[in-house]
């Protein structure tokens, strides 16, 4: 890099470096998440995040002098590249378990993705280099234009969509190489190239649009006869698309005795996931009363005519159409994705006929957990209606998708809200071996348990249809005149009971026959001996809480052998390999993470007497870099809860912890570092604490009151994160000149794979350990401090 020091220009470039380092990553992520599938998208993003720790390595091992300018310059443009090869490499992660050149072109992808990060990186790590022993100034200029590039990407997000917002991204990469010290003919080329990114984040090049995986639900409905894509909208955190065909029909659970003509539907897709349908049938119409009759929870309005219900998970708003034509006098909707209710209430008002004004209907602006706390009064029905696809489930199965609508902290929260004679209603998917429903179930009887329900078997009825499982919890026993009619219901749709309070063996299994009834069995096991038959179980069944809400992570490292045997032999993403996909990932990011970290180090050996000096420094560093992504992801989580939208979460804690570690990166000098390392540790203990309760507490206000809660529980903690790293980069300058680069390196590469830890913490043990555990990486930081001052 350039000799001159840090000036105004350097400083105003850094940060717009960092804005836009940071604004590429949540674009990137946005369209991996429409394009391809979670698994894909976590893969190629943990290893982006090394070509960070890579550009460290370099400046470590040969210290550049090549100008900011330029290398803000390459930076923008392989922004660019980096999309284009992206979208248009036929990259297709079903058949790399037997087609040897995808796992090429996955590296392509890799290479891609990654080398923006090492422009990026490289570029922060000369300022860092380049100010010595006050790194701590340029330190937080990088954190305070990371926490500017996460609002401006999720505010270009909501206007332009995820292509604009990369474009925007490299607008920035541009205008910080205009701005950066240079002569006029790199500057001029540079504001020239800003304003022509500006023009595509407005109006983004059709041809160039991001395509989708064939794989993708959006993507097959589009090969549909007639189908046709009427809109597409972008949100902060999902985008939406319509798609219109006279083959779409969804009615999850439909009576296979059902005689009655189906209405019309239209496909809506978040994020090419769906569909969610939205149908051309008016509540009041005869055939919406009759179609509902044939839906699993036709059964409730039955049981509770004329009843005040509550929608959960609503979709598009077919429930909702349901409980009206079955007689409700009010109807209750939450609005977990606003995008959907802005649809229905807009572009196909007409053809919903005004559902969002009906009389009737109420819209609650809250997700399904802040209605269910936000809701007065009591509900004869509430209803967590089967909204979303059907995932089939195979050894391996997991998800990185959060649900707090489906633990137990939910269900205890409706069970609740149901009052003295209300009904709690549950569809979920079937499948082979049962494992969705039989969760439910379990997940249902542990918030019952939880609300003093002594004996669950008699307040308790289950069924199933074709593909479908419905349970209904109600807080007293079901008396004879209401079983009587739930036999009825039962036998004119062709359900088979799968538990009633007085159950004869004669009535199972007689219209949807299987083999054996092992929903019956096994349902009638977890009712009896809950913990034996969840742990004898293959699959995970244990009911999520709020501090572990991955509802559909199944894996149990029993099935290894049964994913060994399978590898490469199914239709699925990576071969089938499941949860191995993270460990595969962890393995890759260490064996990446070694060199980069290693490589400096076998240098400096021999350039330094002080060995022990340089392993401490490793230590320290390691366990910075550990420690703050083992914070900041269950933050993000956790506050998912309390602000309803994942969004919104992402850029409250992002924002928060970015700019209040950038202020105690410039109050390091003055601050006593191994107290501000055990305060720190202090803070993440308590949080654990805490933050449960904030939520538990605030839930029901107003989102203004929320957002203040969130920045003032985080900006103490953010604060002191931002301390060590900006004071170790000061005592390693003192001690070992030159190898703040190399601090830099150490720092990414752990990051990296603290990441995908983090990840695997949460799924096995929740929340709170992650946070535990990231503690311990600042505590190990603590001791290492008296040892770098040597």
């Amino acid at each position: 890099m350039q000799a001159a020091k840090l000036d105004r220009r350097t400083i105003a470039g850094l940060i717009l470096i960092s804005a836009s380092m940071l604004a590429y990553e949540i674009s990137l992520t946005r369209l991996f998440a429409v394009q391809q599938f979670y698994h894909f998208v976590f893969v190629v993003v943990s290893l982006a995040v090394l070509a960070i720790a890579a550009s460290g390595t370099l400046l470590a091992l040969k210290p550049t002098r090549a100008p900011l300018a330029l290398l803000a310059f390459v930076y923008a443009i392989s922004m660019v590249a980096s999309y284009l090869t992206i979208n248009f490499l036929p990259f297709d992660s079903y058949s790399i378990a037997w087609d040897p050149k995808q796992i090429g072109i996955l590296l392509l992808y890799f290479l891609a993705a990654g080398t923006p990060f090492l422009f990026a990186g490289w570029v922060i790590g000369a300022c860092l280099s380049a100010a010595g022993d006050e790194a701590h100034l340029p330190y937080a200029a990088n954190l305070g234009g990371s926490a500017l590039g996460c609002v401006l990407a999720l505010i270009v997000l909501m206007a332009f969509g995820g292509e604009g917002a990369l474009a925007f991204s490299a607008c920035l990469g541009f205008l910080a190489a205009s701005i950066f010290p240079s002569k006029p003919m790199v500057r001029i080329p540079c504001l020239l190239l800003t304003a022509l990114g500006l023009v595509c984040v407005v109006r983004f090049p059709s041809g160039l649009t991001m395509r989708l995986s064939p794989y993708k639900p959006l993507a097959v409905s589009q090969l549909l006869p007639d189908a046709e894509t009427t809109i597409t909208h972008w949100s902060a955190s999902s985008r939406l698309d319509a798609i219109e065909s006279r083959s779409i029909h969804v009615f999850p659970g439909l009576s296979l005795n059902a005689v009655v003509t189906l209405p019309q539907q239209t496909a809506l897709f978040i994020d090419g996931e769906g569909p969610f349908p939205i149908s051309n049938l008016d509540p009041q119409d005869e055939t919406a009363s009759l179609l509902a009759s044939y839906m699993p929870s036709g059964l409730a309005y039955i049981l509770r005519p004329e009843s005040h219900a509550l929608i959960l998970q609503p979709g598009a708003g077919l429930e909702a159409i349901l409980a009206l034509a079955s007689g409700a006098k009010h109807v209750t909707v939450s609005d977990p994705e606003p995008l959907i209710t802005e649809t229905l209430a807009g572009f196909y008002a007409g053809f919903s006929h005004d559902l969002i004004k009906e009389p009737r209907l109420e819209v609650v602006p809250r997700s399904d957990r802040g209605t269910l706390h936000v809701a007065s009064g009591s509900y004869d029905v509430i209803v967590f209606a089967l909204s979303d696809p059907y995932r089939p489930v195979t050894s391996g199965a997991f998800s990185l998708g959060e649900d707090f609508t489906l633990t137990v902290e939910a269900f205890q929260n409706a069970y609740a809200l149901a009052g003295n004679d209300g009904l709690l209603v549950i569809t979920r998917w079937l499948g082979t071996p049962p494992s969705e429903s039989a969760r439910a179930w379990a997940t249902l009887l542990a918030a019952m348990e939880i609300q003093g329900v002594v004996d669950p078997g008699k307040n308790l009825i289950a069924y199933r249809g074709m593909r479908t499982a419905t349970m209904i919890a109600s807080h007293r026993p079901f008396t004879s005149d209401e079983l009587q009619a739930t036999r009825r219901f039962l036998i004119s749709n062709a359900f088979d009971p799968i538990h009633l309070p007085d159950l004869d063996p004669s009535e199972l299994n007689r219209f949807n026959r299987l083999p054996s009834d092992t929903y019956y069995e096994l349902f009638q096991s977890i009712l009896i001996d809950r913990s034996a038959t969840i742990s004898a179980y293959n699959f995970n069944l244990e009911p999520p809480r709020d501090d572990q809400p991955f509802f559909f992570h199944y894996f149990r490292w029993r099935q290894t052998p049964e994913i060994l045997a399978t590898l490469g032999l199914t239709w699925q993403p990576f071969g089938g390999s499941g949860y191995f996909v993270l460990l595969a990932l962890l393995a890759l990011m260490l064996l990446l993470a070694l060199p980069l970290i290693v490589a400096p180090w076998l240098v400096i050996r021999r350039r330094r007497s002080s060995q022990r000096a340089t392993r401490t420094s490793i230590g320290y560093f390691a366990f910075l870099g550990a420690g703050y992504l083992l914070v900041e992801i269950p933050l993000i989580s956790r506050l998912t809860l309390l602000l309803d939208r994942p969004a919104l979460s992402l850029a409250v804690v992002l924002f928060t912890l970015l700019l209040a570690s950038g202020v105690g990166s410039l109050l390091s000098p003055r601050l006593p570092l191994r107290k501000m390392l055990l305060a720190l540790v202090a803070a993440v203990l308590l949080s654990t604490l805490l933050l449960p309760l904030a939520t538990k507490t605030s839930f029901s206000w107003n989102l203004w009151l929320r957002l203040l809660l969130a920045a003032v529980f985080l900006s103490p903690m953010g604060l002191l994160m931002g301390i060590p790293f900006a004071a170790g980069l000061q005592r390693l300058e003192r001690h070992m000149p030159g190898m703040i680069p190399w601090a830099w390196s150490i720092n990414g590469a752990i990051s990296g794979i603290s990441g995908v830890m983090a990840v695997m913490v949460a799924l096995d043990w929740g929340h709170s350990a992650t946070l535990l555990l990231g503690a311990a990486a600042y505590l190990g930081a603590w001791a290492t401090v008296p040892r770098i001052d040597k």
